[in-house]
């Protein structure tokens, strides 16, 4: 790569403005995992802001969870959308637990956006692996699975033939 490719990379990632986006998500049920801060914190506001019907903050600290569904109220204007529901990743019986809540209490599951993640300089273990793998792997697989049957059911009732969504979201930072 030469240096007017790599100038030319980084102006196109520094001086370009995103469009607006135009689908909207209205009535749909939305799964943020990790969102009370940063990447998830700014989908999930998106997402309310795009017409949601529900959006579920999926988070292991309900207090900061709490604050984050205030925080998207009050920049969207659009008040008992989002909730903060518990979810420990570093902690199967806490994936299985909030699985079984989502079957009990949603009636369709639109979107899972497997956000939530970590990144630990030292080792340190979560269920027997390593922690990040844990969190950041085997936990959303193991929720996606979980909640495969809801998201089909949601699909064949309420999305004409197209699919639920299962997006995960990762970077080296987590």
């Amino acid at each position: 790569m030469s240096l007017g490719d790599f100038l030319g990379f980084l102006h196109s990632q520094l001086r370009v403005t995103l469009p607006e986006p135009t689908t909207r998500f209205t009535n749909q049920t939305i799964i943020v995992t990790g969102a009370n801060s940063g990447i998830g914190l700014a989908a999930a506001r998106q997402l309310v802001s795009l017409d949601a019907g529900r959006v579920i903050l999926a988070v292991r600290s309900l207090e900061r969870g709490e604050a984050a569904v205030r925080d998207i109220a009050a920049s969207t204007g659009r008040a008992g959308v989002a909730e903060a529901w518990e979810l420990d990743l570093a902690r199967y019986a806490s994936v299985e637990a909030f699985a079984r809540r989502v079957i009990a209490e949603l009636p369709r599951v639109d979107v899972l956006l497997a956000n939530a993640g970590l990144y630990h300089f030292a080792f340190e273990r979560a269920e027997d692996d390593e922690t990040t793998i844990t969190v950041n792997v085997v936990s959303h697989m193991l929720l996606a699975l979980l909640l495969l049957p809801r998201m089909r059911e949601t699909a064949a009732r309420h999305r004409a033939g197209r699919p639920a969504v299962i997006s995960f979201t990762g970077s080296f930072t987590h």
